[in-house]
């Protein structure tokens, strides 16, 4: 492996705008790259142009946020005197100049425990992303990067939907990507109209630079965001360790008594609260009966349970899948009309079904209620409703374990039977948005399985994603290094490697013989944008948990201050799970605002204690005070210049397989909140 980390710097933050779209054509430096138009639009499933089917096509592209980066936006309006069925939307067509050299083309396979896995092409060749799980990450990320041979630009193409998607780069450079056209019919009478998911795009000379202005854009102009979001809180949530096996309202106020102590500030309370009162009950089976409380483990109800979060010293989380109805809900016989319905549909085969709790016996329940009805839309938001006041809630996990397939195809929910999957989504989107404009105080979470409906779209709306339900070291910084092309730190959250009672593999660990030094690798791993843990807190060890409160300590003070405007840059390529890819894997935390950085480096098994780690985007002509969080150890002050071309010495640690190393400018106060 090289002696140092990390190729030439990023854009220095505050740089000027670079590129440009104007007439249709996108613009990096004076240079065109290629143009830009809607793409393609289907009628009945052949390729028209919107004219000659009586369709007037408005497009537009807005530049976010003052970044390198645009929102393309596709509306059809049926201008003719009968009904139109659109089969495909595109809002973005990208025609990239290959005359010169053509573009290396990286995009991300996804599944459950198996996400952002890197794969590669050219545009000598096609490229066909296609999802048709009905949740955006189940099979691939919503992402492309193009990043030319000859090095005169890199572009990234996100849809940003939360449902079917697809991107085609054809051979030559031809891309076009939105909503998958994949059993999409929306019928258009005479003067309606509808917009079709929009398209992200950002441009740079690099893939990672263009990660930099996707970052900036989504943080600045795009996430969610909210005065209680801003301020990260660190988090603790009951699931691996107990699930809704060993769960009790004992349980979570012994645990949240030990974590206000150690300085966490939310207690999440997972699956398990709801449902019939039988201790021995599956929340998979009951979800969708929200109103129901499992008085087995949790006699004493929310109320209660949200009190005794706050007499801690807590503020109290709770986990609902509110779009979910399981088998055995009573939801199905009471609201039968709320629910998504795919009668003589057969699922598509491609793709492995992760839904939980579907019925055998009735093949055309989908496992959720269809937000594209007033009745779904009514269900899922007195749900909210009612669970975050019945338990004071100032965090909501809100997860999605379920794979909708094609969509409803019901024709009683104010849809189609091709336009049910749309109307889903753009339904929960509405409801989340009506819930935090009544609940700015409320922290919404995003948890698909983990990862498997992150997207731009769904970006709107809650505050962040969690990453993947697996959360082990080497797995996390994998899909941590994938992340940061998409999200901004702000939008992101995972826990350090969590205590399991399941049997997974790669999460078996024996903790009574962990050492302080592994234990501290895990936790700096999950520093880098929001944070939170998933452990036995009442029965940590007594030197474990010493170190989990000055961990926290340092996010509170170092990291949170700075995840507000972000940037995460990965310092070397990614590490991937089963000991392959870099072992040696370093990111850097940059604050837009103030200059101030954080290094984290790590070694992970095969790997070697690199020689110097260098550091990106720093000024040049700037001093710059070196600090080891871990040792509060204080380095010479060092310019900008001689940081990115000599780099850091780690500190020699003893057993230490990781580092977090803060860079600030020497002219900041010392009582500033990111130079602490």
């Amino acid at each position: 492996m090289s002696s140092a980390h990390g190729p030439e710097g990023v854009r220095v933050p505050g740089a000027p705008v670079r590129a440009e779209i104007s007439s249709g054509e996108l613009r990096l430096d004076g240079r065109v790259l290629g143009r830009v138009a809607p793409g393609a639009i289907e009628v009945g499933a052949r390729p028209v142009r919107p004219e000659s089917a009586g369709l007037e096509a408005r497009w537009s592209a807005r530049r976010i946020a003052g970044r390198d980066a645009w929102e393309l936006s596709l509306d059809l309006v049926n201008t003719s005197d009968r009904p139109v069925a659109v089969t495909r939307m595109d809002a973005c067509g990208l025609s990239l100049d290959c005359a010169d050299s053509h573009w290396v083309t990286r995009w991300y396979r996804s599944a459950w425990g198996d996400e952002f896995r890197p794969e590669s092409g050219t545009t000598r060749h096609d490229t066909v992303l296609d999802v048709r799980s009905g949740r955006s990450s189940h099979g691939m990320s919503p992402w492309l990067g193009l990043e030319a041979e000859d090095g005169r630009g890199a572009v990234i193409v996100s849809p940003a939907w939360s449902g079917n998607w697809h991107i085609r780069a054809l051979s030559g450079g031809h891309v076009s990507a939105g909503i998958s056209p994949w059993r999409l019919e929306v019928e258009l009478a005479p003067g309606e109209s509808v917009s079709a998911p929009s398209v992200v795009v950002a441009v740079a000379t690099s893939l990672d630079e263009a990660a930099g202005e996707l970052q900036r854009a989504v943080a600045e102009g795009w996430l969610a965001r909210s005065e209680a979001a801003d301020a990260a809180p660190p988090e603790w949530n009951h699931w691996w360790p107990y699930e809704d096996v060993e769960v009790t309202e004992e349980v979570i106020a012994a645990n949240a008594r030990v974590a206000a102590e150690l300085g966490i500030r939310v207690v999440t309370v997972d699956a398990g609260w709801f449902g019939a009162p039988d201790a021995g009950s599956d929340w998979q089976e009951q979800r969708g009966d929200w109103d129901r409380v499992n008085t087995a483990r949790f006699p004493s109800g929310l109320a209660a349970l949200g009190r005794s979060v706050r007499a801690a010293g807590a503020e109290p989380g709770i986990w609902t899948e509110a779009e979910a109805v399981g088998r055995a809900a009573r939801l199905r016989q009471q609201r039968p009309e709320a629910l998504a319905r795919a009668d003589g549909r057969r699922r598509d085969p491609s793709y492995r079904v992760t839904t939980v709790s579907l019925d055998e016996d009735d093949p055309g329940f989908l496992g959720y209620v269809c937000l594209g009805s007033e009745a779904g839309r009514d269900h899922v938001r007195s749900a909210l409703r009612d669970v975050v006041a019945a338990v004071g809630a100032r965090w909501v996990k809100l997860d999605f374990n379920i794979d909708p397939d094609g969509g409803c195809t019901r024709t009683d929910h104010g849809h189609g039977r091709g336009d049910g999957l749309l109307r889903h989504y753009q339904g929960l989107y509405a409801v989340l948005r009506e819930f935090r404009e009544t609940h700015p105080e409320v922290i919404l979470e995003a948890c698909a399985s983990g990862g498997l409906r992150l997207d731009l779209g769904l970006a709107r709306e809650v505050h962040g994603f969690f990453l993947s339900d697996p959360d082990y070291t080497e797995h996390h910084l994998q899909v941590l290094h994938g992340a940061a092309h998409l999200l901004p730190p702000l939008g992101i959250l995972h826990w350090s490697q969590s205590q399991w009672r399941g049997d997974y593999p790669p999460q078996q660990l024996d903790w009574s013989g962990l050492a302080a030094p592994a234990f501290d690798t895990m936790l700096r791993a999950a520093m880098l944008h929001r944070f939170g843990v998933s452990l036995r807190l009442t029965e940590l060890r007594e030197d474990l948990r010493i170190r989990l409160a000055e961990h926290v300590r340092i996010y509170r003070d170092d990291i949170a201050p700075m995840l507000a405007d972000a940037v995460l840059v990965p310092l070397t390529g990614a590490p991937l799970r089963d000991g392959r890819g870099e072992r040696a894997p370093a990111f850097q935390l940059s604050s837009v605002r103030t200059d101030a950085h954080v290094l984290a480096a790590f070694v992970l098994a095969g790997g070697e204690r690199p020689a110097a780690c260098i550091p990106r985007g720093l000024d040049p002509v700037q001093e710059y005070v070196v600090t080891d969080l871990a040792g509060e150890t204080e380095g010479a002050t060092r310019t900008g210049a001689e940081l990115m071309r000599d780099g850091l010495t780690l500190p020699d640690t003893p057993d230490a397989t990781s580092w977090l190393i803060r860079i600030r400018p020497a002219s900041a106060p010392e009582d500033a909140p990111d130079a602490r």
